[in-house]
């Protein structure tokens, strides 16, 4: 009888030992993380074919100005600026980012794991058929990843634009 009790709480103190691990630094991934305003630095366009080649891979380092940035907020909402219109390396597009007057466009953002997903705050018209998924991670305290990925329904590509962006 005293060896199932024993059994019983050995049991007990394994689940408990077992759910109590030491903390890596990881679950601190998240608001406190992105929250804050950050300066964009660097931009990449690219597009994939539906066998994931990259096609007009084009990467920018300037012109950033302080009119791009990501403003992170504790309220769950996010402030994108800037003042330039980027493209990609592709037949019939500009070859350097035209200047424009500075805009801002406002997102909502929601914790997905160690990643966040940004949607728009109103509904915005998408008369080209594209899907739209953007995402937020930190790779690490001082650099912040905006990927937008744009899914096309006709010719089966995507399009995307990796934006980094630091403290």
């Amino acid at each position: 009888m005293k060896h199932k009790y024993l059994i019983l709480i050995l049991a007990a103190l394994a689940t408990c030992f077992a759910g109590c691990k030491k903390s890596s630094g990881s679950e601190n991934v998240g608001l406190p993380l992105i929250k804050g305003k950050w300066q964009e630095t660097k931009l990449r366009l690219y597009t994939q074919d539906s066998t994931s080649t990259i096609l007009y891979d084009t990467t920018y380092l300037q012109p950033f100005t302080n009119l791009d940035y990501a403003q992170f907020n504790n309220n769950g909402t996010c402030v994108i600026g800037t003042d330039h219109y980027y493209y990609p390396n592709q037949p019939g597009e500009p070859k350097n980012p035209q200047k424009i007057n500075a805009i801002t466009a406002n997102w909502n953002y929601t914790a997905v794991g160690a990643k966040f997903v940004l949607s728009a705050q109103n509904n915005l018209v998408n008369p080209g058929g594209f899907d739209i998924r953007d995402t937020v991670s930190a790779p690490n305290p001082n650099t912040l990843l905006i990927r937008s990925v744009f899914y096309s329904r006709v010719g089966n590509f995507k399009s995307i634009s990796d934006s980094y962006y630091t403290r």
